[in-house]
């Protein structure tokens, strides 16, 4: 009898050893080429699905740029991620400026030769910007997914 407890506490222990080992990461390669996506047919078939997709998804990146009187100029950035490997490509980049007030009547072109070229929903306004991308940011702004992510970026960063 003490051999037969002598083997199941081994056994435990075993067990116990051999389940707390390192779990290896292998890195999963994934069959989506981010730079051959067609992102904006994409981003118009989510417009009509309830679900969103578990391959892709979008990410907003905002840094403040410079804090001037009546307005804030932000660098905003938009990424394609795949879940799948983890990796990510650039699709715009441009600066925005998002002004106080949606009502402020600033002359935003007369000061630092500011360029507009769009205008958004909530007011903020949309700059030139000379970085090759994809994609421009009021392209892709138009779409629902993009936006939302947009706005709950650049409210995270003025909160902070």
């Amino acid at each position: 009898m003490k051999a037969l407890k002598k083997l199941i506490v081994l056994f435990i222990i075993l067990i116990g050893i051999f389940s707390f080992s390192k779990k290896e990461h292998v890195k999963i390669k994934s069959s989506l080429n981010l730079e051959k996506i067609d992102v904006i047919n994409l981003l118009s078939n989510s417009q009509f699905e309830c679900r969103p997709s578990s391959e892709l998804s979008f990410y907003i990146e905002t840094k403040l740029i410079k804090k001037s009187r009546g307005y804030n100029t932000i660098d905003t950035s938009v990424f394609v991620l795949d879940l799948i490997s983890d990796e990510y490509n650039l699709l715009a980049k441009e600066e925005i400026i998002v002004p106080f007030h949606k009502d402020s009547f600033i002359n935003y072109e007369s000061k630092d030769n500011i360029v507009i070229t769009a205008t958004l929903i909530n007011g903020d306004k949309v700059l030139r910007s000379d970085s090759k991308t994809a994609y421009s940011l009021s392209q892709l702004l138009k779409y629902d997914v993009i936006y939302s992510r947009y706005l709950r970026s650049v409210n995270r960063l003025l909160k902070s």
